[in-house]
């Protein structure tokens, strides 16, 4: 509570700092003020989101002042994008320029506007598990204790008495038994999702893979179980998961504009090919924070949502790129706690620094997009949420 007072009484007094040179600069020379951040409510476009400004949403604009200037006077915080909904309102949106991943490999330098296309690396895992959801809405999958296997009799001998128990639900869960490893860099053959690029049968690959631990009793991160997901969706609905995507989830909630890539095989890279503008992953933060509905209409059913951000299994240390943050896993969502006012969170994210923050207690989402991805550290961006974002509405 101390420090809390400390920091308040800090931006207190910058805040008077400011309005005693406001008040003694009578210079009008916009040149004058270069290289301090002032806030704009965010443009009104016909995407779907009305605009509000950070005073309307009763929240306190000069925590972001502050990091906005802090971050302006940077060039390593790797930040491509900011975004705050408050209350169902875009009331925060701010860009930088940096190196996004290209969709053909290698990097690309982007200047980034709400219009600009992001790589969404493991976003799109959230992506998927809505797919998921709606097609067992929809009836085309009876239920998550259906099991893996009775879906691709094509490859039922490479199964066996254990692999025949794991469940979608393990599988959205990141507990299926069947190990994978993203260690090695990318292009590393050793690499898992490596190989699902140069296999000539991805979906094989995976249910190839011996099981390392029981379904259902250890975490282990598998990019591989969500591309066969992908292609349960496919298999079911008799649609490509793009189409599938298009018709039920996409073009509901005004979603026009996005590139998905593609493995061999025909198979959809279901865990991590997305790319999309910023305000349109805020929609799949909204969507789940309003239980399904967007626009009055149910997209997803408010049960779907409410087991996906269910803690299925807990994350362990080896496992956990932020330990004292995140502590479980849902169904392709993760479960953690920021510091500032302890406060829950349920989040999609993504290599690089790619995230969706659902915070219901908040009526709050907030997206980060970023390009560290030959960074380790990524401090910066919990620091963006617990030490400014919160410190702004708590």
């Amino acid at each position: 509570m101390k420090r809390d007072n400390i920091k308040y009484l800090r931006y207190v007094a910058i805040l008077l700092f400011l309005f005693i040179v406001l008040a003694c600069d009578n210079s009008t020379d916009p040149s004058d003020n270069q290289g301090e951040y002032i806030y704009q409510v965010p443009a009104q476009a016909d995407d779907g989101w009305e605009t509000a400004s950070i005073a309307d949403a009763g929240m306190n604009p000069l925590p972001l002042i502050i990091m906005m200037n802090e971050l302006l006077n940077r060039n390593d915080h790797y930040v491509h994008g900011i975004l705050i909904i408050k209350d169902g309102k875009l009331v925060f949106e701010e860009y930088f320029s940096g190196e996004d991943l290209n969709f053909t490999g290698g990097y690309v330098h982007k200047n980034f506007d709400r219009n600009t296309l992001h790589f969404q690396a493991s976003v799109t895992k959230s992506f998927t598990s809505a797919l998921v959801g709606i097609a067992i809405d929809r009836g085309l999958i009876n239920g998550v204790d259906e099991k893996m296997f009775s879906f691709f009799p094509e490859y039922q001998y490479l199964s066996n008495e254990e692999k025949d128990k794991i469940t979608l639900a393990h599988m959205l869960a990141m507990a299926s038994g069947i190990p994978w490893d993203e260690s090695t860099p990318y292009s590393d053959p050793r690499n898992d999702v490596r190989q699902l690029f140069i296999s000539s049968d991805p979906i094989r690959y995976v249910l190839a893979k011996p099981l390392a631990a029981p379904p259902g009793t250890q975490f282990d991160y598998n990019s591989g179980t969500t591309c066969v997901l992908g292609e349960i969706v496919k298999k079911q609905s008799e649609l490509s998961l793009k189409t599938f995507a298009e018709r039920h989830l996409f073009t509901p909630l005004g979603i026009s504009d996005y590139q998905w890539q593609m493995l061999p095989n025909n198979v959809t890279f279901a865990s991590g090919g997305l790319y999309l503008r910023p305000r349109d992953m805020a929609k799949l933060g909204q969507l789940y924070l309003q239980k399904g509905v967007w626009n009055g209409e149910s997209v997803i059913s408010q049960e779907w949502v409410e087991a996906s951000a269910q803690s299925f299994i807990s994350v362990p240390s080896s496992e956990n790129p932020m330990p004292g943050f995140i502590e479980e896993y849902g169904y392709q969502w993760w479960l953690g706690t920021f510091a500032k006012g302890n406060t829950h969170t349920y989040f999609a994210a993504g290599w690089g620094g790619q995230y969706i923050y659902v915070l219901p207690d908040l009526e709050m989402v907030v997206v980060l997009t970023a390009g560290a991805y030959e960074a380790g550290d990524y401090g910066v961006f919990y620091s963006i949420v617990n030490d400014y974002i919160l410190n702004s509405v708590l």
